[in-house]
């Protein structure tokens, strides 16, 4: 790719953001580092780091197209080399609340740690519902979110459109300092587990979901409407 240009990814990205406002590059750390495996490997056990293309790739972008709304896909662990790359691209990355949920660390995806030049999730198309974590996680890190967001009732469980515990959270991802906050459709309904999108590692029964036009006209807009106000979000 490096001999022609790059002109696969330029061509990719240039098509995308016909289409998309902003798009989302998945696995970013790849560009730092990746993981080669043989073709001729049954698996992925046996192979080698590799340095990727890094700001070679993302200069020519930008020569080609400019500044592009592009967000980084930064979850999981890695090095210095991914850190310095987000910095030199100065993508966003992401932030997942679900994530910070835990009672023993001061997580990243804490909102009170998450850098400006991010984007706030309150959940991927890889997590379970908001919702559905609540129920299914444990109780000390359950009564720990609960406590982060302000959440003062026992009527944690309760679901659908107008979920107090939910609203807490989401109104929390709100409040942060990201760029911009995200939130599935699942949860601005307060949908349980059997609204979860995809479960990583499962080969059947993902990507399922649907809804109605019904559905839709049951989500509290005015709520929504109401937060994006509060905490100046368009």
């Amino acid at each position: 790719m490096e001999k022609d240009g790059y002109k696969w990814w330029i061509a990719r990205l240039k098509a995308s953001l016909k289409l998309f406002d902003t798009v989302r590059i998945d696995h970013f750390r790849a560009f730092a580092s990746y993981w080669a495996v043989p073709a001729t490997e049954k698996t992925a056990k046996n192979g080698e780091w590799r340095k990727g293309p890094a700001m070679k790739l993302f200069d020519k972008v930008k020569d080609e197209l400019g500044d592009l709304p592009i967000v980084a896909e930064d979850l999981g662990t890695f090095g210095e080399d991914v850190v310095k790359l987000l910095e030199d691209t100065q993508f966003p990355g992401m932030r997942v609340i679900q994530f910070g949920f835990d009672a023993n660390v001061d997580s990243t995806h804490l909102p009170h740690n998450y850098p400006k030049n991010s984007i706030a999730y309150v959940g991927t198309h890889d997590n379970t519902t908001l919702l559905a974590w609540l129920w299914e996680a444990s109780e000390n890190d359950r009564r720990f979110a609960l406590d982060y967001c302000g959440f003062k009732g026992d009527n944690w469980g309760e679901g659908g459109f107008y979920s107090p515990s939910c609203r807490a959270i989401i109104e929390t991802v709100w409040r942060s300092p990201s760029l911009i906050s995200i939130i599935s459709f699942q949860d601005l309904c307060g949908f349980g587990s059997d609204a979860r999108m995809n479960v990583p590692g499962r080969a059947f029964g993902n990507w399922q979901f649907r809804t109605t036009e019904d559905t839709i006209n049951q989500i509290d807009e005015s709520y929504f409407k109401k937060i994006n106000h509060l905490f100046k979000r368009k």
